[in-house]
């Protein structure tokens, strides 16, 4: 109730200061609960990906024991493609133009 004009009672004050807290409150913890979301999906995202790693790692060991000379010639072709795009790629450094 008001005592005089601009005057608010102090249980309404009260009131709206527990409701300004509880907001907060549900607020922190859906902030808290998607962060916590967001960090198990990253967690798991990780996971998955060094697994696919670790499977690619073992499928290339697994072609390269079946098949030495192919896994050879494919290591030299893409080295040399990989030197033809750096050298093509880098400013040449004599000078001349």
């Amino acid at each position: 109730m008001e005592n005089s004009a601009g005057t608010v009672s102090s249980s309404k004050l009260g009131d709206a200061a527990s409701k300004a807290a509880d907001a907060l409150s549900s607020g922190s913890k859906r902030v808290h609960s998607m962060g916590k979301q967001g960090l198990d999906a990253i967690t798991d995202m990780t996971s998955q990906a060094r697994d696919v790693a670790a499977d690619a790692g073992d499928s290339i060991v697994a072609y390269t024991k079946k098949n030495p000379v192919k896994a050879l010639t494919i290591a030299a072709t893409a080295g040399a493609l990989l030197y033809a795009a750096i050298k093509a790629l880098t400013p040449d450094s004599s000078g001349s133009r």
